[in-house]
């Protein structure tokens, strides 16, 4: 066991600290050994300065590939390891937090996971490097290597591990997961001031603040969503076993994290750049295992999985054979003074992702966004029996009566338009169910919804298979224990759904592109494979998460040069792809460990693509969710049906509660008129700047210098010498 690192470096008196430009001379005593006033300090609690440039420093202590980043704008550093342990963690969990790399091994005759440090039996040769240093890194005991490449950048570093560098020689032993640095920027139970950044739905922070021992887990979810080729489907809660009564948490849609020390105004998000289909971020309050706060990304190279091996329930644990093939690779962009906040951060994302063009500027006209369904199928004594709600007739008087009332710009989507209904899946032709009005009435709707200004798509959920429908003997996803997957609807007349292969699903979809243009029908609304990635086994052979994610790479690419693509809550991976992004959440998962909901997503993507979020009429807060589109730069988004939906009672669209056009036409054009007017005032800007100046209060401020002030609370606040109402809004001038 090392000796813990004590500081050999002289902290500077809290004048010299007070004169660093763009300081507060109010920095908390315990700030103050984050700052290093020193600019040339050979060493900084033991680590050697290694690599600098014009931003930052990099020091290493070699042993254990610990890491100390130094801003030299500012003086202050940031820690990847815990230097002074509170001697309240065990042995295990000390090695875990002084190391930069961490290993969960498989014991393949146990199938158990145990975790390897750099401090367990770890050989580290180290070789530095022009900006960095290269690390090969071995386990005699496990029979592992790898190689871990660290690079300064201009805004912060980069951690590598090749793909190619990792081995395991020993039967006995595999690779389960690795953490790359899951320690950077830690604090010691309330010491600090600052936060966590998750990305939980459109983002969310967990406050550096002593939870007194409240909390016993943290968050932890997978990048991308979970992996259905090794879980289950299921549901949270089940009301009468039949009806789902919580909602499932949301998705990491982009794959990153931050760590934000407002005492010393510095800041990083993580983004992982490579390996991210297969990874998860974890975030650990005070209090979930240590007193540490930790944020991290681990990366799962293989999992235990339980193997059937009879019908009556019989099973054994069995481990993944092959691991997954991918470099793993974290950017640590830092950010400092007034960016050192999740408005820096999501800023700091957007232009990353501009500059690798994973993101592509459209325009940003406000649209209101309108989901008509057209027909489902209902069980009626021996026979299934058709349901047609919004026949394409339907459509475009809804349309016309609401042009009369000004609501011009419409986002028109059209579900269950094919022969069948919206459950007849897949879609395999450009066919539409003749009690709608036939394909030839859907044709000539989409040409007069274009000659009125509308953009009109059709729906398309290319992932999923109805059963009952349509052959599904082949080209459906298995599991990797080689069991079917189906997916529980928990409804009565189609119980199950299946997943086409990636393959099958390119193949239908490239098909259906024929058809489509024959038509003229170029606008598509695309579903369920923009936000689902796993790993299966077909013929034989087994696919991972990379693979799939391939596929619907190259498969969106092909599309979007011939079609307009709008996608359903995509992973940041095909956003470049998009038109515009709909069913976006103004909200994260509620986690109790969680602090408050942050709009990290809207921060990144407002003013780059239109955002549209979920349907309005299910929302049991109406006033609060309008606040919330307001907030976020979202767009509105209704559900519609031309028919009562009592009708649904009996199909699987029996969910779809409240949806008549005339119960909600008076609300579609408030909501119209109200937040086209706020859009109006920042079309086509950016978000600067997200605040909480006052409990329930936000002060958003726009790139052009609009500001728009929203309060949750039920009195006025006066905020910048503006008046708010109670649960209302303003809009201030610009540069006012």
């Amino acid at each position: 066991m090392i000796k813990l690192r004590n500081c050999i470096v002289t902290i500077s008196l809290l004048l010299l600290v007070a004169l660093l430009p763009g300081f507060s001379n109010s920095l908390s005593v315990k700030a103050q050994e984050y700052i290093i006033t020193e600019d040339h300090a050979a060493t900084i609690k033991e680590h050697k300065l290694i690599a600098e440039n014009d931003e930052y420093q990099l020091y290493l202590y070699e042993d254990t590939l610990s890491i100390i980043v130094r801003d030299k704008k500012t003086g202050a550093i940031m820690e990847s390891t815990v230097s002074e342990d509170d001697g309240k963690s065990n042995a295990s969990w000390k090695n875990f937090m002084q190391s930069g790399i961490v290993l969960e091994v498989i014991d393949n005759v146990s199938t158990q996971l145990t975790r390897a440090s750099l401090l367990d039996g770890a050989k580290v040769d180290v070789q530095l490097t022009d900006n960095g240093f290269t690390a090969d890194v071995s386990y005699e005991k496990y029979g592992f290597t790898y190689q871990v490449k660290v690079a300064l950048l201009d805004n912060g570093f980069s951690v590598e591990i090749p793909d190619e560098s990792i081995t395991e020689t020993n039967d006995q032993y595999k690779i389960g997961n690795i953490y790359v640095y899951p320690f950077m920027g830690n604090t010691h139970l309330g010491d600090r001031d600052g936060y966590m950044l998750i990305p939980d739905g459109n983002g969310a922070i967990i406050n550096l603040e002593d939870n007194g021992g409240k909390y016993t887990s943290g968050f932890s979810q997978r990048v991308y969503g979970e992996n259905v080729g090794f879980n289950e489907s299921h549901v949270l809660s089940l009301f009468w076993g039949e009806f789902q009564t919580v909602n499932d948490a949301e998705m990491i849609m982009a794959p990153v994290f931050g760590m934000v020390h407002t005492d010393s105004k510095m800041a990083y998000l993580g983004i992982i750049e490579e390996g991210e289909y297969d990874a998860s971020i974890e975030a650990y309050p005070n209090g979930a295992y240590t007193n540490y706060n930790w944020i991290t990304s681990k990366f799962r190279l293989r999992q235990v999985y339980v193997q059937p091996t009879s019908k009556s329930g019989g099973s054994v644990p069995k481990v993944e054979e092959n691991r997954t093939h991918s470099n793993i690779k974290v950017r640590f962009a830092f950010t400092r003074k007034e960016d050192a906040d999740y408005s820096g951060l999501a800023k700091s994302y957007r232009n990353y992702l501009l500059e690798k063009q994973a993101l592509i500027k459209q325009e940003d006209d406000f649209k209101i966004r309108l989901d008509f369904l057209g027909s489902d199928i209902k069980k009626w004594f021996i026979f299934n029996v058709s349901v047609p709600m919004t026949t394409t007739k339907q459509v475009k008087t809804i349309l016309e009566d609401l042009q009369e009332e000004n609501v011009t710009d419409i986002l028109a989507i059209y579900k269950g338009w094919q022969k069948g209904g919206i459950n007849t899946l897949p879609i395999t032709k450009y066919k539409a169910d003749w009690k709608l009005g036939g394909t030839k009435k859907l044709t000539s709707l989409i040409k007069d919804a274009k000659e009125m200004g509308i953009d009109f798509y059709l729906y398309q959920d290319a992932l999923r298979a109805n059963p009952s429908t349509s052959n599904t003997t082949y080209n459906v996803v298995k599991r990797i224990d080689k069991r079917l997957f189906e997916e529980e609807t928990y409804k009565d007349v189609f119980e199950k759904m299946v997943y086409l292969t990636p393959k099958r699903t390119a193949e239908n979809l490239k098909k259906l592109l024929k058809s489509y243009t024959e038509k003229s029908v170029d606008h598509i609304a695309l579903a369920g494979v923009t936000n689902k990635l796993f790993s299966y086994t077909y013929s034989g052979s087994t696919y991972s998460r990379v693979d799939t994610a391939n596929v619907y790479n190259e498969l969106l690419n092909t599309m979007s040069e011939s079609t307009d693509l709008i996608l359903d809550e995509p992973f940041a991976y095909l956003w470049k792809y998009a038109g515009a992004l709909y069913n976006i959440p103004v909200g994260s998962s509620d986690y109790i460990f969680a602090d408050e909901d942050v709009p990290f997503l809207s921060i990144v993507l407002k003013g780059i693509m239109p955002l549209y979020g979920d349907y309005t009429n299910f929302e049991a807060d109406k006033n609060e969710y309008f606040l919330k589109l307001v907030e976020t730069g979202i767009s509105p988004s209704f559900y519609i049906t031309y028919e009562d939906t009592s009708k649904l009672l009996y199909t699987n669209s029996c969910d779809i509660y409240s949806a008549k056009y005339s119960v909600y036409k008076n609300e579609i054009i408030e909501y119209y008129t109200k937040l086209k007017e706020v859009n109006s005032a920042v079309q086509g800007a950016c978000i600067e700047k997200h605040e909480k100046p006052q409990e329930n209060v936000a002060v958003v401020t726009y790139d052009n210098g609009v500001k728009i002030y929203v309060n949750y609370n039920s009195y006025s606040v006066t905020i910048d010498g503006v008046t708010v109402d109670a649960m209302s809004y303003r809009v201030g001038e610009a540069n006012e």
